[in-house]
């Protein structure tokens, strides 16, 4: 893995960050190997690591072995306990908005969930989710608050080109927010988000070039290439859930017809499966719900497959061919590491994840797949907050760059 230094000229926080990322990847350390592995001074190292050490982010673990020296190395590592600067997370997702407290170790310490409500604003509604989640919580220094918001999103000028949830376009979200809670306000791509994450707190620490697959409410992908995030000409990268995969296939929200959503999101798989329902298939859903199919759910749907209930299974075969197809596209053209695989469809298991690894192996060349991981993200169920507030972390200490 290649590490971003600094020389005088550039900002100190560059360095910070990376001595920050080698402490995360490879504690317990010294500062000695610190110095060593990012070419820095001992000087430079000794004084960010008393800064570190004194925001609470990194502490000393005792003495390593003895050395050339003959003396004992203090040992680092991040700090478990930090309870100095925590981030605020946002997902804002087509059903609601979700919010969390994050510590900088990408721990979630209270968090909140709220459907979208008739009459509010985007931006009172945020506020809102994000006040229940700093309750009591003044006392902590929080850095800042980091949106990911689904749709396409320009950094750049803080504008989102549009926002699928609210059908908004060219809308602007920064600006209340900031105002409300006096902080700087971070926002991107929810998946890309979720992306920045993976590398900050999940098992992309030491990857360079990899994607995040995020499957649930739509499908689409945070593509990182020699450690920085791509983003393409119109911000738009990434949006695999609108690649045709049925030419005379159902109207999606895009307009186009046949796109990945119709047929491998949350929504199309619990519809799938009520329609083979309503056509006489046997299925161990229909306990589940008091045979009320308006209460199925993901989980629902999860709890079938568990039970190796043939109707969901089916169902699940269905869409992880065609997701795996589409993943053997993104093998074959961006070569990654590895494709880690979030939402609340990837975290229907391995019913699903066996059919998507079967598929993206069958349909790409060897050459482009071989020693791929595909695997579920670490950061499970709590990679949409834990990606927004990664976005504190990551410009605040680590702008334009994630590697």
């Amino acid at each position: 893995m290649k590490y971003i230094t600094g020389d005088k000229q550039m900002i100190k926080e560059i360095n910070k960050s990376s001595i920050l990322r080698v402490i995360q990847t490879n504690a317990p350390i010294s500062r000695a190997q610190i110095a060593k592995t990012l070419n820095l001074t001992s000087a430079t190292v000794s004084s960010i690591v008393k800064e570190l050490i004194d925001e609470g982010i990194v502490k000393s673990l005792g003495s390593g072995t003895l050395n050339g020296s003959g003396r004992r190395p203090i040992l680092l590592m991040l700090n478990n306990n930090n309870t100095i600067s925590y981030s605020v997370g946002v997902h804002i997702h087509k059903n609601g908005v979700e919010a969390a407290l994050v510590n900088l170790l990408g721990n979630v310490l209270k968090s909140s969930h709220r459907d979208f409500y008739k009459g509010g604003e985007l931006e009172e509604q945020v506020i809102e989710a994000i006040h229940l989640v700093m309750e009591n919580a003044a006392q902590r220094n929080i850095i800042g608050i980091g949106i990911g918001v689904n749709g396409i999103y320009n950094p750049s000028k803080d504008i989102s080109l549009y926002i699928p949830a609210s059908n908004m376009r060219n809308h602007t979200l920064k600006e209340k927010i900031e105002a409300e809670f006096h902080l700087p306000v971070y926002i991107e791509n929810d998946t890309n988000a979720m992306a920045i994450g993976e590398k900050w707190y999940g098992n992309a620490k030491t990857l360079e070039n990899y994607i995040l697959l995020n499957i649930g409410s739509g499908i689409g992908a945070g593509i990182v290439i020699n450690g920085k995030l791509c983003c393409g000409a119109g911000h738009a990268a990434g949006e695999i859930g609108h690649i045709c995969v049925q030419p005379n296939g159902l109207q999606c929200i895009c307009g186009k017809r046949g796109c990945l959503d119709t047929v491998a999101t949350e929504y199309s798989i619990i519809r799938e499966v009520k329609s083979a329902i309503n056509r006489g298939t046997k299925s161990v859903v229909t306990e589940l719900v008091s045979g009320d199919p308006r209460k199925i759910t993901i989980d629902t749907l999860r709890q079938a497959a568990s039970l190796q209930d043939a109707c969901v299974l089916d169902v699940l075969k269905y869409a992880g061919q065609y997701i795996g197809i589409v993943v053997s596209y993104l093998l074959n053209i961006i070569n990654p590491q590895a494709i880690f695989l979030s939402g609340s469809v990837a975290h229907l298991g391995e019913p699903i994840l066996s059919y998507i690894r079967e598929n993206a192996l069958a349909f790409s060349m060897d050459e482009s797949s071989a020693g791929v991981r595909i695997e579920v993200s670490a950061l499970m169920e709590n990679a949409n907050v834990i990606g927004a507030a990664s976005l504190n972390i990551q410009n605040r200490l680590q702008p334009d760059i994630i590697a």
